[in-house]
């Protein structure tokens, strides 16, 4: 199983730069193949991060993910070829989706499904060469005001192999990502998906548009596991709470997850609930995370000191094997990037 780790910006805001090049430095150090950096409006950009690591760490890279509003299809195919020039010819990895919950929020982020399908497609032609206009295109055209007549064309080729992934693990973007990317990158929900029975229904949904798209079954599958590790254990599960419970609430908004499903994962439908109307109701992050039960964090995280998540990550990795996956990407690390990193590189990964 490959390791990767994922630099969460907006968890990172107080380390610049070239704390983050150390930081990948460890990772590299201590077998980690890939690193992967998300795409965040008020965050250091994240391909000036990317190519700082790419300067400094002959190691793949990649965005988990990149979000289809934020970025034009030709900006982020020449951001990403001129990266690989300063790579040392390892794989850069494309991570595509709509973004969380916060993004319309953000911008407007009409036609989601279409804006998915119309990114990848224009991006892998950009990237292999060819010409695109966007007439072809008609959301994108709209939404980011490209003549529909001109030919783009990148005057450069990018110098690494680039590929394409999903971020988007709803039925229709699972769809559109077997039909036109080469893998999957199942997100933050992947433990509590799998733990409430729902992942094969995801991956067969991927698999059946890759075969019918002509794509094969070989697409790599790589699974993000939300980790928190410290030796103060409290601390460690305390960084996990708020998120785990807007986890929970977005799979309990997707549908398909239903009493039967929460209870699976040990969470109690009655706790959601209450959840669920703080939210609505506009609670303060202390509020709401009041209401979060350390199930909620178990469902979603692995958190806690090192020895519990060695444990846990055992029967984590093995379920990513078991259902094919070939890269475990963790995510957020902890409530001390530094004593996280070296927790996870140090004592996790060897037992993996």
């Amino acid at each position: 199983m490959q390791i990767g780790v994922q630099f969460h910006l907006p968890t990172y805001k107080d380390h610049p730069v070239p704390e983050l090049v150390s930081l990948g430095k460890t990772a590299k150090a201590a077998g980690v193949t890939q690193i992967w950096v998300t795409d965040n409006l008020q965050s250091r950009n994240a391909f000036v991060v990317l190519a700082a690591l790419a300067s400094n760490i002959p190691i793949n890279l990649g965005t988990a993910i990149t979000v289809q509003y934020f970025r034009n299809p030709v900006d982020l195919a020449d951001s990403v070829a001129a990266i690989s020039e300063i790579m040392d010819g390892g794989e850069f990895s494309i991570g595509l989706a709509r973004g969380n919950g916060n993004t319309p929020n953000l911008v407007n982020s009409p036609k989601p499904i279409s804006m998915l399908r119309q990114t990848a497609q224009s991006l892998r032609r950009l990237l292999d060469g060819e010409t695109v206009t966007f007439g072809e295109y008609p959301a994108l055209a709209s939404y980011f005001n490209f003549n529909p007549d001109h030919a783009f064309t990148l005057n450069f080729k990018p110098k690494t192999p680039i590929r394409l992934y999903c971020g988007g693990n709803g039925p229709m973007s699972l769809a559109v990502g077997g039909e036109t990317m080469d893998g999957l990158i199942y997100g933050g929900e992947f433990k509590a998906v799998a733990g409430a029975g729902k992942l094969p229904e995801a991956l067969a949904t991927f698999q059946h548009a890759a075969e019918k798209a002509g794509n094969g079954s070989g697409q790599p599958k790589i699974a993000e596991i939300k980790l928190s590790v410290s030796k103060d254990e409290s601390a460690a599960r305390e960084f996990a709470r708020h998120t785990s419970g807007r986890r929970l609430l977005n799979l309990s908004r997707r549908g398909g997850y239903g009493a039967e499903e929460f209870s699976r994962l040990g969470v109690a439908p009655g706790d959601l609930e209450r959840l669920d109307i703080a939210n609505r109701e506009g609670a303060s992050p202390e509020q709401f995370g009041r209401l979060v039960t350390e199930e909620m964090i178990d469902a979603v995280f692995v958190a806690g000191g090192p020895a519990f998540c060695r444990e846990r990550m055992t029967e984590v990795n093995k379920t990513a094997r078991d259902h094919g996956f070939q890269q475990l990407m963790f995510s957020e690390l902890g409530p001390d990037v530094h004593e996280s990193m070296k927790l996870l590189c140090d004592e996790v990964i060897p037992a993996l």
